[in-house]
Protein backbone atom coordinates (compact mmCIF):
# COMPACT_ATOMS: atom_id res chain seq x y z
CA UNK A 1 0.00 0.00 0.00
CA UNK A 2 2.90 2.57 0.06
CA UNK A 3 3.45 4.43 -2.66
CA UNK A 4 6.45 3.83 -4.87
CA UNK A 5 9.69 5.47 -4.05
CA UNK A 6 8.80 8.92 -4.40
CA UNK A 7 11.38 11.51 -6.67
CA UNK A 8 12.68 14.30 -3.90
CA UNK A 9 11.92 17.61 -5.05
CA UNK A 10 14.46 19.45 -2.34
CA UNK A 11 14.30 22.80 -3.74
CA UNK A 12 10.60 22.91 -3.17
CA UNK A 13 11.06 21.54 0.74
CA UNK A 14 13.96 23.95 1.02
CA UNK A 15 11.30 26.50 0.49
CA UNK A 16 8.96 25.57 2.91
CA UNK A 17 11.68 25.10 5.13
CA UNK A 18 15.59 25.69 5.62
CA UNK A 19 15.84 23.04 7.72
CA UNK A 20 15.01 20.06 5.10
CA UNK A 21 18.03 17.74 4.32
CA UNK A 22 17.04 14.52 3.35
CA UNK A 23 14.47 12.22 2.44
CA UNK A 24 14.52 8.34 3.66
CA UNK A 25 11.96 5.46 2.46
CA UNK A 26 12.00 2.03 3.53
CA UNK A 27 9.66 0.36 0.39
CA UNK A 28 6.51 -1.19 2.36
CA UNK A 29 6.91 -0.03 5.70
CA UNK A 30 5.06 3.40 5.62
CA UNK A 31 8.56 5.44 6.31
CA UNK A 32 7.89 7.51 3.91
CA UNK A 33 9.43 11.45 4.87
CA UNK A 34 11.63 14.23 4.68
CA UNK A 35 14.60 14.82 7.36
CA UNK A 36 14.80 18.15 9.35
CA UNK A 37 17.61 19.15 11.84
CA UNK A 38 17.15 21.83 13.76
CA UNK A 39 19.89 23.46 16.17
CA UNK A 40 18.41 21.34 19.08
CA UNK A 41 17.04 17.92 19.36
CA UNK A 42 13.57 19.08 21.22
CA UNK A 43 12.50 21.65 18.68
CA UNK A 44 11.17 18.54 15.83
CA UNK A 45 10.27 15.83 19.08
CA UNK A 46 6.99 18.31 18.84
CA UNK A 47 6.90 20.11 15.32
CA UNK A 48 5.87 19.35 11.57
CA UNK A 49 7.99 20.42 8.82
CA UNK A 50 5.33 23.58 8.70
CA UNK A 51 5.89 24.27 12.77
CA UNK A 52 3.02 23.44 13.52
CA UNK A 53 2.97 21.86 17.22
CA UNK A 54 2.01 17.88 16.72
CA UNK A 55 3.07 14.64 19.08
CA UNK A 56 3.82 13.02 16.49
CA UNK A 57 6.91 15.77 15.52
CA UNK A 58 9.24 15.28 12.57
CA UNK A 59 11.45 12.68 11.27
CA UNK A 60 15.32 14.52 12.40
CA UNK A 61 18.98 13.72 12.58
CA UNK A 62 20.56 14.79 16.03
CA UNK A 63 22.05 18.86 16.01
CA UNK A 64 25.14 17.07 16.96
CA UNK A 65 25.85 15.45 13.33
CA UNK A 66 27.35 17.80 10.24
CA UNK A 67 24.29 18.73 8.04
CA UNK A 68 26.33 17.38 4.86
CA UNK A 69 26.98 13.57 6.05
CA UNK A 70 30.14 13.97 6.44
CA UNK A 71 30.17 12.51 10.20
CA UNK A 72 30.99 8.17 10.19
CA UNK A 73 27.59 7.50 11.47
CA UNK A 74 24.14 9.86 11.29
CA UNK A 75 21.65 9.76 13.79
CA UNK A 76 17.81 9.72 12.45
CA UNK A 77 14.75 10.24 15.43
CA UNK A 78 11.45 9.44 14.86
CA UNK A 79 8.84 8.90 17.47
CA UNK A 80 7.42 5.30 17.75
CA UNK A 81 3.72 5.77 16.93
CA UNK A 82 1.08 3.24 17.89
CA UNK A 83 -0.42 3.44 14.49
CA UNK A 84 2.66 2.47 12.52
CA UNK A 85 3.55 5.99 11.05
CA UNK A 86 6.86 7.75 11.61
CA UNK A 87 9.14 5.39 13.08
CA UNK A 88 6.61 3.10 14.20
CA UNK A 89 7.48 0.43 11.59
CA UNK A 90 10.97 -0.46 13.23
CA UNK A 91 9.90 -1.76 15.88
CA UNK A 92 8.87 -4.51 13.40
CA UNK A 93 12.37 -5.11 12.67
CA UNK A 94 12.68 -7.14 15.55
CA UNK A 95 11.34 -10.26 13.65
CA UNK A 96 13.82 -11.27 11.03
CA UNK A 97 11.70 -12.46 8.88
CA UNK A 98 10.79 -8.75 8.62
CA UNK A 99 13.88 -7.62 7.75
CA UNK A 100 14.53 -10.49 5.35
CA UNK A 101 11.66 -8.72 3.05
CA UNK A 102 12.90 -5.32 4.18
CA UNK A 103 16.76 -5.25 4.11
CA UNK A 104 16.91 -1.65 2.35
CA UNK A 105 15.98 1.91 2.65
CA UNK A 106 16.69 4.56 0.64
CA UNK A 107 17.77 7.68 2.04
CA UNK A 108 18.52 10.80 -0.33
CA UNK A 109 20.23 13.70 0.61
CA UNK A 110 20.68 17.39 -0.68
CA UNK A 111 23.77 16.18 -2.10
CA UNK A 112 23.32 12.39 -3.05
CA UNK A 113 20.71 9.52 -3.14
CA UNK A 114 21.71 5.70 -1.97
CA UNK A 115 20.14 2.60 -0.59
CA UNK A 116 21.37 2.03 3.00
CA UNK A 117 21.86 -1.87 3.94
CA UNK A 118 20.16 -2.85 7.36
CA UNK A 119 23.13 -4.21 9.76
CA UNK A 120 21.59 -4.54 13.11
CA UNK A 121 18.57 -4.36 14.99
CA UNK A 122 18.68 -3.66 18.51
CA UNK A 123 16.59 -2.96 21.69
CA UNK A 124 18.26 -0.98 24.08
CA UNK A 125 17.09 1.63 26.32
CA UNK A 126 19.00 4.78 27.39
CA UNK A 127 22.28 4.67 29.70
CA UNK A 128 22.00 0.55 29.18
CA UNK A 129 25.09 0.60 27.05
CA UNK A 130 28.28 1.22 27.96
CA UNK A 131 29.16 2.69 23.86
CA UNK A 132 25.51 3.91 23.67
CA UNK A 133 24.94 4.04 19.82
CA UNK A 134 23.30 7.99 20.32
CA UNK A 135 27.23 8.96 21.18
CA UNK A 136 28.67 8.03 18.23
CA UNK A 137 29.04 10.36 16.03
CA UNK A 138 32.83 9.88 14.65
CA UNK A 139 35.87 7.59 16.03
CA UNK A 140 39.35 8.62 15.98
CA UNK A 141 41.30 5.63 15.02
CA UNK A 142 40.14 2.77 13.05
CA UNK A 143 39.88 0.93 16.53
CA UNK A 144 37.83 3.12 18.10
CA UNK A 145 35.39 2.50 15.17
CA UNK A 146 35.58 -1.17 15.46
CA UNK A 147 34.49 -1.21 19.38
CA UNK A 148 31.73 1.04 18.13
CA UNK A 149 30.33 -1.05 15.71
CA UNK A 150 30.81 -4.04 17.60
CA UNK A 151 29.02 -2.47 20.31
CA UNK A 152 26.38 -2.19 18.03
CA UNK A 153 26.20 -5.42 16.06
CA UNK A 154 26.61 -7.71 19.70
CA UNK A 155 23.84 -6.26 20.45
CA UNK A 156 21.60 -7.32 17.22
CA UNK A 157 18.67 -9.00 17.73
CA UNK A 158 19.66 -11.51 15.00
CA UNK A 159 22.73 -12.12 12.80
CA UNK A 160 21.57 -10.45 9.45
CA UNK A 161 25.17 -11.88 8.06
CA UNK A 162 26.05 -7.61 7.03
CA UNK A 163 29.29 -6.54 8.91
CA UNK A 164 30.59 -3.02 8.13
CA UNK A 165 33.82 -2.42 6.84
CA UNK A 166 36.24 0.24 9.10
CA UNK A 167 35.47 3.65 6.50
CA UNK A 168 31.79 2.70 5.91
CA UNK A 169 29.57 5.61 6.65
CA UNK A 170 26.67 5.03 9.07
CA UNK A 171 22.79 5.74 9.34
CA UNK A 172 21.81 4.55 12.46
CA UNK A 173 17.41 4.82 12.76
CA UNK A 174 16.10 5.37 16.22
CA UNK A 175 12.63 5.48 17.87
Amino acid sequence: GDPECPTVQFDELKQQNEDVIAWIYGANTHINYPVVQGSDNDYYLRHLLDGTWNDNGSIFMDCANSADFSDQNSLIYGHNMHDGSMFGQLVRYRDEDFYKAHPTFTFDTLYEGGTWQVVAAVDTALGADALPYYTFFDADTKLDWQHRVRAITEKALYDTGVMPEYGAQLLTLST
